[in-house]
């Protein structure tokens, strides 16, 4: 039986463009320009995955997106959200709701169907590769023109390409989403190239992420502290693109070979049972409420933060209290590191300490 899939998107040309696609890569295609129409069609009928557009006439894909995750019946339901490259913050917001993927427009129509097949794959249990196979890439500049040029020359190789305009929000998009490569500007306001690179190796599985710092400036002393925080790669802006591109598919082609050479040696080793994946707070406690107003992040990305920290910690998320805040904290100011100074860091962290002293009469704890 075909994989049954639900395309969401006011724009009639997309959803000719998706329905067309994914029906002559094996799948039936069920395509609705409203919020309603796509409500209606989920009571009446099981699918397989859904591609949702952020933006409706009658609403929110990101609310669509809540009330399938809200409910016992769709929970499980993958789903891809598109939305214009520029709405970052929606792309956080839902990837941070429970979307299973994130593609930005303009798509890479190759690059989506490879992702639909392998959620689908995924869900039935007949996975025959990787999920994050597909290779994605996040460009950081704070030049929307130059954003732009980049973003359209990567993408002639079928790379899903992410945009950030700061180093604030690349932070924000890895702490949510995994990438395979990073092209990063140096100079940048507020976070600098130097320091998001320097947060970045910190994030846990960002270690070996290559990253392709770009500069404007003559200046070769940069070069050497981009290296030193952990750039896999220096180039002035002066170089034509293909340069860019050419460099990114040598990095992207040396870690996939790193990768494979290192496949044997995890088959040898015992495989563990995959850890269960905590359930996002969504109820906070009086106590749980002021950690994460310590935390000083935006609501949604420190309740996904904390989560995160708490997986790493092995404290379950979903009854949180006192005891557990206090086991997770070296993982929680581990996770703030991609967002602070390690000093301020550090000073949040007493903060939430605080909070959860064992001396204290926290209710809700």
């Amino acid at each position: 039986m075909k994989p049954q899939v639900l395309v969401v998107d006011d724009s009639l040309t997309v959803r000719m463009d998706l329905r067309g696609a994914l029906s002559a890569a094996g799948f039936s295609v069920t395509a609705c320009e409203t919020k309603r129409e796509a409500e209606k069609a989920l009571r009446e009928r099981t699918f397989s995955l859904a591609v949702l557009d952020v933006i409706l006439p009658d609403g929110s894909g990101i609310d669509l997106l809540g009330m399938i995750r809200g409910s016992d019946e769709l929970a499980h339901l993958p789903v891809i959200v598109l939305s214009t490259e520029a709405e970052v913050r929606d792309r956080v917001k839902g990837l941070t709701t429970g979307a299973d993927e994130y593609v930005g427009k303009p798509y890479d129509i190759t690059y989506l169907v490879r992702r639909a097949r392998a959620l689908c794959e995924r869900t039935s249990g007949e996975e025959t590769g990787p999920v994050a196979a597909a290779r994605r890439i996040l460009a950081v500049d704070d030049s929307p023109t130059f954003l732009t040029e980049l973003a359209c020359k990567l993408r002639e190789d079928g790379h899903d390409v992410v945009l950030a305009h700061s180093g604030v929000e690349a932070l924000e998009l890895l702490a949510v989403q995994s990438v395979d490569c990073v092209v990063l500007d140096l100079v940048m306001p507020d976070v600098d190239g130097i320091e998001t690179l320097r947060r970045l190796r910190r994030m846990p599985g960002r270690e070996s992420t290559p990253t392709v710092m770009l500069t404007a400036s003559e200046d070769p002393a940069l070069a050497r502290r981009a290296t030193d925080a952990g750039a896999s790669d220096f180039l002035h802006k002066s170089v034509n693109l293909d340069a860019v591109r050419a460099r990114i598919r040598n990095l992207l082609r040396n870690r996939r070979a790193a990768q494979a050479s290192a496949a044997p040696s995890r088959a040898s080793s015992a495989e563990k049972p995959p850890a269960s994946r905590p359930r996002d707070v969504a109820s906070e406690k009086p106590l749980l409420a002021r950690v994460i107003a310590a935390m000083g992040l935006s609501p949604l990305l420190a309740r996904n933060v904390l989560s995160k920290a708490c997986s790493r910690a092995g404290v379950d998320a979903s009854a949180l209290g006192a005891d557990g805040i206090r086991r997770a904290l070296p993982c929680i100011r581990e996770a703030l590191h991609m967002f602070y100074s390690v000093e301020e860091a550090q000073r949040r962290t007493q903060e939430m300490a605080a909070l959860v002293a064992p001396t204290s009469d926290h209710p809700g704890a």
